[in-house]
């Protein structure tokens, strides 16, 4: 049902209302008729009849706001125009016995507004209006039901990921959302706090430097970096330390490790001038011994995995097996077709060899 636009309503005017109106709609509910009103608290200057309700709004915020005053149509007992000293004010009364006031209406829309106001008095809230909010509600609540469980399974999943050193904060799993596919998490994580963290995948490893300190420390406060290395990019994986601080440092053909590894040398300089400077570095992470030692054994699986994911594979491709050939047979058509069932019974023709066969046969003695 196109809505109705009141005879002082310009179209323009209204076509904006009701594209500002549409997402405070109800599932299901329509505009019937726009129609001008006037008052000051709350600002309103127009109202709507639906298929579900009456309402008054201001047409500058509908879009953010909303309906000002709304009434169900089952909860209207009656409306009256109250004459007060600017013009007749349109008033409803609800269930409950309050009086909701929808402003001043001019009185030549007086009629038109009575006409649909009682319209929506007598069909009453829709019945397909009510389904669809059913259905709403219920989709909604799956909706978040399915997305409290997927909350429930990645948070499962996570604390099944094997940490080394303390424990990851928000913004470091948000790094590692922002950098896996739906649903995957590592299945090993080193993480020297403020020095970053490095995450393992099944097929690459990320060195995270974000957030916090640890942007800090890279030189970019209030942001970081993070780089991802594909296992089949990676050469080999360093361990660089002096008496109790060291670098481990991962070795692909973009960092190749030349530079001397006397990292701390530029510990003097500031982040961004110090090019060979671990915490600045997209391959080095800054870590203790002591961590280093608990996370070699991780460590030595990863490099297998690189190893593995550096394996050539074979695959061996089979030639298809060529069909049976049918020799020549002797005697009539009856006599051949029946050889040629034989074999079918037989495996030696699939079904489509032997309804080629057959075509063939027929053929041969349809034409001599």
């Amino acid at each position: 049902m196109k809505p109705v636009f009141s005879p002082r309503l310009k179209e323009k005017t209204a076509e904006k209302w009701l594209a500002k109106l549409t997402s405070h709609l109800l599932p299901g509910e329509q505009v019937w008729a726009l129609a001008r009103t006037s008052q000051v608290r709350p600002s309103m200057d127009g109202i709507a009849v639906t298929n579900a309700r009456l309402l008054g709004f201001s047409g500058i915020d509908a879009d953010a706001k909303g309906a000002k005053v709304a009434v169900d149509a089952d909860d209207i007992i009656r409306y009256e125009f109250v004459k007060k000293y600017s013009g007749p004010y349109l008033i409803v009364t609800t269930q409950t016995q309050e009086s909701l006031v929808f402003g001043l209406i001019h009185a030549d829309e007086i009629e038109f507004v009575c006409h649909y106001v009682d319209f929506l008095i007598s069909t009453g809230f829709s019945a397909e209006v009510r389904d669809a909010i059913r259905t709403h509600e219920a989709n909604t609540a799956q909706q978040a039901a399915s997305a409290a469980q997927a909350e429930q399974n990645l948070a499962a999943r996570r604390n099944s990921v094997n940490i080394v050193g303390s424990p990851l904060k928000d913004k470091g799993w948000i790094t590692i959302h922002d950098h896996a596919a739906p649903g995957e998490v590592p299945w090993f994580i080193l993480n020297n706090g403020s020095a970053g963290f490095l995450a393992a995948f099944e097929d690459r490893l990320i060195i995270a430097k974000v957030g916090g300190m640890a942007g800090f420390m890279t030189g970019a406060l209030g942001g970081g970096r993070v780089t991802s290395f594909p296992y089949t990019d990676i050469t080999n994986i360093e361990y660089n330390s002096g008496m109790v601080n060291g670098v481990l440092e991962i070795l692909t053909p973009s960092y190749q490790g030349t530079a001397n590894h006397d990292y701390w040398r530029s510990s003097n300089k500031s982040r961004n001038r110090a090019t060979d400077d671990p915490w600045t570095l997209s391959n080095c992470l800054p870590l203790q011994k002591m961590l280093h030692s608990q996370a070699l054994p991780r460590i030595n699986e990863l490099q297998r995995k690189i190893a593995d994911a550096k394996r050539p594979q074979v695959i061996v491709h089979h030639a298809p097996q060529p069909a049976p050939a049918v020799a020549p047979l002797a005697g009539g058509l009856a006599e051949e077709l029946q050889q040629i069932a034989n074999l079918h019974s037989q495996g030696l023709l699939d079904a489509e060899e032997f309804a080629a066969a057959k075509r063939a046969t027929i053929a041969k003695h349809s034409n001599p």
